[in-house]
């Protein structure tokens, strides 16, 4: 049952506080709000050339990441005021963008490893998410994260098998959370040249997942699981809860292998039975641009020109790009098919510096 404590605690920590898109044609379709118009265009949209100080935010109302699998499920419904992206770097084959946004929301965790259901729900709240991305030059495929979590979420433990918690509230842990993950193959969203004339799928790849889980309720946790590691004292305790010592001196051998700075990297490796490599499969061809819409968002009073790019003839939802911002100006819909683990989003852009090159 140790693995099976330590599996649940680490998919809360790590799940929870979540957070990180040719040819020529003589005849695209230019629609206006409801009403449809005839135009030629004989030009692609390339790559954009950024620069430092280039920056784009968007009010991000509502991402949802809904994972299933058997006996595994994670749900987070969360809300972002403002996401904030600015190139801080650029070198010759490579973008660096930092990002930061304040997070809101709720969680549910919900698994079971064969001894009945836990199911644990909380909230999301001061919490800051922030770090870097870095995308290829080239086509502007998403190459390695890094992300800082800090603040704070609320733990409630509504069923477990193993003990009688029903008496403990809602738990505030504050915690600062550093992930990194490099892809193996960069994950390109649009495929530049970009035209109306054009569909396209997403190449496989892989992900490395590592970083590090701080905590002063870890902090407190270890000096708690050193006391009880004192001669003598971990009958005792076993006798209180009635339980058995070595399941206990199990369990406190992992805590003081782990503690205080969880390394997310080992303990995946060694007590999950969960490689730190994750497959990401190919999407088939379901991303398609067959027009461009005149889209209003919030940064500016007239709308943008942007290229219209459908997921499943947009039943799953929309990307609009925008040559004259040189990135996304709205993202709106269902992209769990493109995204993994991430079925719903809503983003628009609110405020931009872009000189196109």
């Amino acid at each position: 049952m140790n693995r099976k404590i330590i599996g649940i605690f680490i998919c809360l920590m790590l799940m929870t506080a979540i957070l990180t898109t040719a040819h020529n044609v003589k005849n695209s379709s230019i629609k206006y709000e409801y009403n449809e118009i005839d135009t030629i265009s004989f030009d692609e949209g390339d790559v954009p050339v950024w620069e430092v100080g280039d920056k784009w935010a968007y009010r991000v109302d509502k991402i949802v990441i809904d994972f299933e699998q058997t006996d595994l499920s994670i749900f987070v419904d969360g809300n972002i005021d403002t996401l904030e992206l600015e190139v801080n770097k650029v070198t010759e084959e490579f973008y660096e963008l930092n990002f930061e946004a304040d997070i809101s929301g709720f969680y549910e965790l919900y698994t079971d490893f064969g001894d009945g259901p836990i199911n644990i729900t909380g909230e999301l709240k001061s919490t800051t998410i922030e770090g870097t991305i870095t995308y290829n030059k080239t086509d502007l495929a998403i190459k390695q994260v890094h992300i800082i979590i800090s603040g704070r979420l609320t733990i409630k433990i509504v069923e477990q098998p193993y003990y009688d918690l029903s008496f403990m509230p809602n738990i505030p842990i504050p915690a600062t959370i550093i992930l990194d993950i490099g892809l193996g193959n960069p994950y390109p969203l649009i495929e530049f040249p970009l035209n109306t004339s054009k569909c396209w799928g997403l190449p496989a790849t892989n992900f490395s997942l590592s970083g590090t889980i701080e905590s002063s309720w870890l902090r407190l946790a270890n000096t708690i699981n050193k006391f009880f590691r004192i001669p003598g004292v971990i009958p005792i305790l076993a006798t209180i809860l009635g339980t058995d010592p070595d399941m206990l001196k199990e369990i406190s051998d992992i805590l003081n292998d782990i503690l205080p700075i969880i390394d997310i990297k080992y303990v995946l490796n060694e007590y999950v039975d969960i490689d730190n490599v994750f497959e990401i499969p190919a999407v088939p061809t379901i991303l398609c641009c067959f027009g461009k819409d005149y889209v209003k968002v919030p940064a500016r009073e007239e709308p943008f020109e942007a290229y219209n790019i459908s997921l499943m003839g947009s039943s799953l939802g929309n990307i609009y790009y925008s040559p004259e911002v040189g990135n996304k100006i709205k993202i709106t819909g269902n992209f769990e098919e493109v995204l993994p683990f991430v079925s719903n989003i809503n983003a628009e852009l609110i405020s931009y510096s872009f000189n196109p090159k």
